[in-house]
């Protein structure tokens, strides 16, 4: 993603491996923009795409896939022209057409449109009052009039919680102190997912609500300056959950929230303040990269506990076939 917003701040995740960008008002356009940015995609991390460009969203796709399987095209295709479009539509059955399954392609062959060119040609109207709204935006996109905007990414969240019930009740500081530790490195995890700093935390710790004497305390406290170091914030964190804890209780449920983030490529340094060291910015990429490597639980801080017996019980959880190796169901 950084790659390509290297050409385009407008872009759309759409999947794993597909993205959307807007290129209008870009000087460069056409074949030699196209070839670039695979050329840029593969130097940086070595994964060959295609490109596809085209005025709307459905003829992007469209020539994505020329790009893909057609050799002349060498990885990029690019449709600027009704002719170059209407090349491949003629070519194409319904179903290779972006939003037209199996299902609708039989409702169409009904109408006796069954290759892309027959469904770019046909009255977008009558085709709505027998199908439905989308695949009149599907002839409007073919047609080389945009319908479908781009989805931009959400924007960054303002404030990050990290929440949890215990497995057990805690009426001892410690294992709450651990669990409190915890969920400030999960909140921080989520933090430097959108390149943020926070600068003031929420911490919070109740008993049950449905017994007598119920308790429940919150307070929030000031980190030093932005941060995105979670040695300082689940230390922070510790301390604070200490003030709000009253021993002769039995606590449920505590919790950890960022309330004040701005973003790393906005702030603004004071020439008062110190601010985050590079030596504490390197010691956060490598906790990175090993949680990457290895699994989140690879590496972790000393003060979140070890045994953690008042953790969530998750005994019936599904398992994560899709990104944990340990969850694949073995095969002999």
């Amino acid at each position: 993603m950084n790659t390509l917003q290297a050409f385009s701040p407008a872009l759309e995740v759409y999947s794993i491996d597909e993205m959307f960008l807007q290129l209008d008002g870009l000087p460069e356009q056409g074949n030699d923009l196209g070839h670039r940015i695979k050329e840029k995609v593969w130097q940086h991390v070595r994964i060959p795409v295609g490109v596809g460009i085209a005025p709307t969203k459905t003829l992007a796709k469209l020539a994505n896939r020329a790009a893909k399987t057609i050799p002349k095209c060498n990885g990029v295709c690019v449709l600027d022209e009704p002719h170059k479009w209407e090349w491949l539509l003629r070519r194409l059955p319904i179903t290779e057409i972006w939003g037209i399954g199996k299902r609708m392609a039989l409702r169409l062959a009904d109408l006796g449109i069954q290759s892309g060119w027959e469904l770019a040609t046909a009255h977008p109207k009558t085709v709505r009052r027998r199908c439905n709204i989308n695949v009149e935006r599907t002839i409007e996109e073919l047609n080389g009039r945009s319908c479908l905007e781009l989805e931009e990414l959400p924007p960054d969240k303002k404030q990050i919680y990290c929440t949890r019930s215990f497995g057990s009740r805690a009426s001892t500081l410690q294992p709450i102190q651990e669990a409190v530790a915890l969920y400030a490195s999960r909140a921080v995890d989520k933090l430097r997912s959108q390149r943020g700093l926070v600068t003031t935390i929420h911490v919070f710790l109740h008993t049950s609500p449905f017994e007598p004497n119920y308790y429940s305390a919150s307070t929030t406290a000031q980190l030093p300056y932005p941060t995105d170091d979670v040695r300082l914030v689940a230390s922070l964190a510790r301390r604070t959950v200490a003030n709000l804890y009253k021993p002769g209780r039995e606590y449920v449920k505590a919790g950890v929230g960022l309330i004040e983030i701005q973003g790393r490529r906005h702030h603004q340094f004071d020439c008062l303040s110190t601010g985050q060291s590079e030596q504490a910015d390197r010691v956060m990429s490598a906790l990175e990269a090993v949680k990457r490597r290895y699994g989140k639980g690879a590496v972790f801080l000393a003060s979140q506990g070890v045994q953690q017996p008042w953790a969530m019980r998750q005994h019936h959880r599904s398992p994560e076939y899709t990104t944990q190796w340990s969850d694949l169901p073995a095969v002999s």
